[in-house]
């Protein structure tokens, strides 16, 4: 497994699957989990969204979730890890 120590990612979207993150930080960034062959710890999610394969058992991934920091801006979903098919709120418009 590949270790990543004290990086910064910024808007990007980042396969978690055979590294190890350690230290890091990630802002606006998609997170995409489809395997239990990563490790991340003493990170940081800021405005973040990851997508976690739903066949993954939740007590794992809750586990591994919980050794890092996330802020309210960052979500996890486990109904569509394949991005980029997650849907997005469109902004409000008006129909004429």
């Amino acid at each position: 497994m590949n270790t990543i120590s004290n990086e910064h990612f910024t808007n990007e979207t980042i396969a978690f699957d055979g590294f190890s993150f350690i230290g890091c930080t990630f802002t606006n960034c998609v997170i995409i989990i489809t395997t239990l062959h990563f490790n991340f710890e003493r990170c940081s999610f800021y405005e973040s969204t990851l997508h976690v394969n739903p066949e993954l058992s939740i007590f794992e991934i809750s586990h591994r979730l919980s050794q890092s920091t996330y802020d309210s801006g960052t979500n996890c979903f486990r109904d569509d890890y394949k991005f980029p098919r997650t849907m997005l709120k469109l902004p409000a418009g008006s129909v004429h």
